[in-house]
């Protein structure tokens, strides 16, 4: 019953899929396993955030096409389009044959049109070959929809959780349209613009998901602008990119030139966009300044025109000998700057309530999701806070018989689960530690007491201090770090198998069998 709650646990699942078992000598990212829980609260179509993703998590609109591929339409393909060597049916079409038979000699090209024996280019109905429809999995195909995500790195994503919603979003958006989509491309952005990663098979996709599940929010800006225009020209110069959609994932705090930008994209190149939180930029008297002189909008365009008019006249009125043309002069100046400063303010105002939103009016589908508050996260239903027991359970169980390595790291995961779990939901809190506090007792004596076996493994006597020092039993304050203790596991693993390959080459070699003191 254990082995069976465990490998049928939906926890582990999402864990395996989000690529952390397979990475355990990598430092994991901080409260990795709060994807789990917005993942579970994103998969409920009743919750108001689920509702409010549904335009992006949805590749197509389910009421405009039907979701069986078999019933999409190829399009029709003209029959000039495609031809093969044929010969001729009637004496009519001599007008189509090859040029080259007409330098036949006259004799033999007339018994060869009486033959029908003639050859010319014949068009043919074009072969079309339909979407894989035998697959639940990722099946590329340059005829199904191609997506582009840039997903904002910045530090501001590292606020209420973020980069989580961020990370889940991107996941259960790939997860619900991998049989919809052709190649995946994605880059990172923050104060740069991330390599380009593509995933063109199933093993390329489950890798950029573990990519995605392990990106950290490190970056101190948001050049969202560059992160645009660098996907628009990877689309524009490249083939394969031609149609993608751009999907953008991003707490918005930025500016980007929109007219430049629409410009850029014309109009086979579409931007759908995700912004996680309310946050704005502060407005300024400098942001005002540099949009006069940067900006390509109408106003501040003609802005600039009018001060630069206003230089012109200066100049003339510092140069003119005459008393009148002085005064039509500066009468002029007067005209101009009052027009100066009506487009200034009017160029303030509308500075003032759009900046930072233009990502808005840019994206053909805009979803502005909250904020999720970790109370809600880890607010549980009694069916899950019993799931939870039952999986510790289980695995307690399972290493009290015997200690596979996929177990040992499950339970580091479900150990740092549910300290997290513990931090923001008091009510169940009780229930947690006791499941938590026998998983940290059963890991600390799995990794500390020495083994007899040769076929055992081995810890080092450094290692075995250190996680002393890290597991406090019975106090949580000082929680072991689930990082470290998989790195240390994996060193674990690494040198026993190291000894092990030598152990059995000495055999072969001598015959002789190492004893371990």
């Amino acid at each position: 019953m254990s082995r069976s709650t465990i490998e049928t646990s939906s926890f582990f699942s999402n864990m395996e899929q989000y690529g952390f078992f397979d990475t355990v000598e990598d430092h994991l990212p901080d409260e990795f396993t709060i994807i789990y829980e917005i993942a579970r609260i994103l998969e409920d179509k009743t919750h108001a955030i689920a509702r409010a993703l549904a335009p992006i998590l949805e590749l197509n609109d389910p009421s405009a096409t039907d979701n069986n591929l078999d019933q999409i339409l190829i399009p029709n393909v003209p029959e000039a389009k495609e031809y093969e060597a044929d010969l001729i049916r009637s004496v009519t079409e001599v007008r189509y044959i090859y040029p080259a038979q007409h330098l036949l000699p006259e004799i033999v090209f007339l018994r060869r049109l009486a033959e029908r024996s003639l050859w010319m280019p014949r068009p043919r109905s074009p072969r079309n070959f339909r979407y894989q429809t035998e697959s639940d999995r990722f099946a590329p195909d340059d005829r199904k929809q191609k997506v582009y995500i840039l997903f904002d790195t910045s530090s501001s994503m590292r606020q209420h959780y973020r980069i989580h919603l961020a990370k889940a979003i991107v996941y259960l958006f790939l997860q619900q349209n991998q049989r919809d989509l052709g190649t995946i491309f994605f880059r990172t952005f923050d104060l740069t613009v991330g390599e380009l990663r593509t995933a063109r098979d199933v093993p390329s996709y489950d890798r950029l998901i573990s990519d995605v599940m392990h990106i950290n929010a490190i970056g101190n800006g948001t050049v969202l602008q560059k992160a645009l225009q660098t996907a628009i020209d990877d689309i524009s110069h490249e083939s394969q990119l031609s149609q993608s959609q751009i999907l953008v994932v991003t707490d918005g705090v930025a500016h980007i030139d929109l007219e430049r930008l629409k410009e850029q994209m014309g109009e086979h190149i579409t931007v759908n966009t995700v912004k996680i939180g309310n946050a704005r930029m502060h407005v300024d008297a400098k942001v005002i300044e540099d949009q006069v002189f940067q900006s390509s909008n109408d106003d501040a365009v003609r802005l600039r025109e009018l001060m630069k008019q206003k230089r012109d006249i200066e100049l003339q009125v510092s140069t003119a000998s005459g008393h009148l043309r002085q005064e039509a002069l500066r009468s002029q100046l007067g005209l101009l700057q009052r027009q100066i400063d009506n487009l200034t303010e009017r160029l303030g105002a509308f500075v003032s309530e759009h900046y930072g939103l233009e990502i808005q009016n840019l994206s053909a589908v805009y979803v502005n999701v909250d904020d999720i508050a970790p109370e809600e996260m880890f607010s549980l239903p009694e069916d899950k806070v019993a799931e939870l027991e039952a999986l510790a359970e289980s695995l307690l169980e399972a290493l009290r018989e015997e200690h596979q390595v996929e177990d040992i790291k499950r339970a580091a995961v479900l150990y740092d689960h549910l300290i997290l779990l513990m931090k923001y939901n008091k009510i169940d809190a009780s229930r947690f530690e006791k499941a938590a506090k026998e998983l940290e007792q059963t890991l600390d004596s799995i990794l500390n007491k020495p083994t007899g076996s040769s076929d055992d493994l081995s810890i080092s006597d450094l290692e075995r201090m250190q996680l002393r020092n890290m597991l406090d039993v019975g106090s949580f304050s000082q929680k072991l770090s689930l990082a470290v203790l998989l790195r240390l596991f994996y060193l674990k693993i690494k040198r026993w198998w190291m000894a092990r390959k030598q152990h059995r080459a000495f055999r072969t070699i001598t015959g002789r069998t190492v004893k371990r003191r």
